[in-house]
Order: structure tokens, then C-alpha cells, then sequence
């Protein structure tokens, strides 16, 4: 079917699930078809990029589950946690409609590569749909008209969103401090948008680290290196399949460049929104891609010297 309308249902939104969606529906079907989105801001794992993503798109709506609440208590505790995987399909001229449900949530790892449950419905005609799906899009529409709209929320959100991620310590990079954390074993830095280096329907691959950032990988580089100089060669260790080096730059920008494991191929997925983590070991540097909330679960309190580029990408080192 082809549906003329979208209703996504998340617990949760991240950057790397919104450039999953976009990346396997593409530009056409934000053009041509409204959609609305129903999202959670329950203990903060909402990343609020993907938030303004969704806001950026033609014929989009957003909305955040007791929002106006929520945003004003410590850690966003909810009242009644939502807890929704759900997405309605819709085409009433056709007679046409489809739902999802499932486990996953709005990111990559629930939209693509995490093992999840989930099952989908296809209803021809409107006796199909009045018995097999109405009741799920009856009261899902329910949660909509209850919902904040994001922009009401979103940067008193993001604020606060934003504070909580932060640790005693922090200090604005200027983009060239990255030997602050020269010294250590377990690196770590945002993702955030990455460019699709590789076209429009394939995930990119190269980041920039900040300038001096060679140190921690082992290199002394001189301060007059000309741009688009090879700074040397760096091994990483993904979780899955082979060792993979690549050769780390100086860009144009004065930015360290490197382009990193293909994510497909890695276990990784996606780059977009996730928190890259490098440690040393014998020569290579094992990596790791994870969601914003799994990566403050298994490192937030071991976090040090949390610094922020002047693109708002922080790095930093874990202790």
C-alpha cells in the first residue's frame, strides 16, 4: 500500500533513528505525505535533535506524551510512563491501511538492527480495518489531542536535556584542544549529523575530531601539517567482523578527518546521534556506537574533562 498518511507512536526519538527512517524512505515521502509523530520524553532519553529533525520536515507534526508536565520535573519522571512502539498507515481514499507494533523504538537500534518482537497488520477495506485496527488508531488519536506540541516543550527541554549530560570539569573547546584527552584509554565523542560521504542511501562514515585529537591515537603532529596531509594510520576493533584501518587527515577545516568502519558492515548500523567510544588495546583502538541513553547507562558516572566542540559535539574522556 501507499499510504496518504503516517502516525508514528515512540516511547523515545533519537538522531539515529530519525536518519534511519529518512534514509530508508527518503525525501519523496516527506514531501508527499503528512505525518505525526507522538514521542515521549520520559527520563530524558529523547534526544532533542531529533526532535528539531522531525520539525524540519514538510507536512510534519510533533507532539510529546504529557509534554508540558513532564519537562518541569528533576530527571523528567513521568506521572504514567509512555511506553508506545506503534505506526498507523493510512490511505481511507484507497480503503487501504497498515499498523506496526512492536518492541523497538525510534532509533536506529529499534528501527534496524536490535533483535526485536513486533508484528504488522495490512486491513483491505473498512470492515477490515473497523475490526482490526480502529481501536489502536481510535486511541492513539486519543494520545495525540493530549500531547504538547514539541515546540511549546522543545527548548526548555533540551536545556535541561543538555545540563544533565554535563560534568564538574566542563570547558568549551575552541576545536583544537583534542590533546586534552591525549592521555586517555577510553575516549569518547559525539557523532551527531553525519554526512552521507557515501550518497543519499547509504549511512556515512567520516567524522571530524578535534584538532590534536592525533595525540590520543598515538601521533605527534606538527602545528604547520598543510591541510589535506596524511596524519598516519589508526586500527580499530569493531564488535563484529574484521580489523579495519584507516588513514586520519587534516581537513580543509583544520579538523581531523578520518572515515570509519563502513556501519553496515560493523554491527553499527548507523553513526548519525550516536556516542563513539575508542579504547586502546595492543595497538588498536576498540570501538563501540551507542544511543545517548546506553551510553550515559554504562559510562555517565565515569565520565571526565567533558568538553564541547564548537559544533555542540562533546568528547571527553572516561575515567
Amino acid at each position: 500500500m501507499v499510504p496518504t498518511e503516517f502516525f508514528g507512536l515512540y516511547a523515545y526519538a533519537t538522531q539515529s533513528g530519525y536518519a534511519s527512517f529518512s534514509l530508508q524512505f527518503g525525501t519523496p515521502f516527506w514531501d508527499q505525505t503528512p505525518t505525526k509523530w507522538l514521542f515521549g520524553f520520559d527520563y530524558g532519553r529523547t534526544q532533542p535533535q531529533a526532535i528539531r529533525s522531525l520539525l524540519q520536515r514538510p507536512n510534519t507534526e510533533v507532539r510529546i506524551a504529557d509534554g508540558a508536565w513532564i519537562v518541569e520535573r528533576e530527571g523528567f519522571l513521568p506521572r504514567r510512563d509512555f511506553h508506545a512502539k506503534l505506526a498507523l498507515m493510512l490511505n481511507p481514499a484507497e480503503a487501504q491501511f497498515g499498523m506496526v507494533v512492536g518492541s523497538g523504538n525510534f532509533s536506529a537500534n529499534g528501527l534496524r538492527s536490535s533483535i526485536e518482537a513486533g508484528a504488522s497488520f495490512l486491513a483491505l477495506g473498512e470492515d477490515s480495518y473497523t475490526e482490526e485496527i480502529a481501536p489502536s488508531a481510535v486511541r492513539a488519536a486519543a494520545l495525540w489531542e493530549a500531547g504538547t506540541p514539541a515546540q511549546e516543550v522543545l527548548d526548555a527541554y533540551e536545556d535541561r536535556w543538555l545540563a544533565s549530560f554535563c560534568r564538574d570539569g566542563d570547558t568549551e573547546a575552541d576545536g583544537a584542544q583534542g590533546e586534552a584527552v591525549a592521555d586517555a584509554d577510553v575516549f569518547w565523542i559525539e557523532a551527531g549529523y553525519v554526512t552521507k560521504n557515501r550518497g543519499d542511501h547509504r549511512p556515512g562514515n567520516q567524522i571530524d575530531f578535534p584538532r590534536g585529537m592525533s595525540r590520543y591515537f598515538g601521533f605527534n603532529t606538527p602545528a604547520n601539517l598543510p591541510v589535506n596531509s596524511v596524519i598516519g594510520e589508526v586500527t580499530f576493533a569493531p564488535a563484529i567482523g574484521e580489523e579495519v584501518t584507516r588513514n586520519l587527515r587534516l581537513g580543509n577545516n583544520h579538523m581531523e578527518k578520518i572515515s570509519l568502519p563502513i556501519p553496515e558492515n560493523h554491527g553499527f548500523d548507523i553513526y548519525d546521534g550516536k556516542v563513539l567510544v575508542f579504547e586502546r588495546a595492543h595497538g588498536v583502538f576498540v570501538m563501540n556506537a551507542l544511543e545517548v541513553a546506553d551510553f550515559e547507562s554504562a559510562f555517565g558516572d565515569r565520565l571526565t574533562q567533558v568538553r564541547t566542540m564548537n559544533s555542540g559535539r562533546r568528547y571527553g574522556q572516561i575515567g
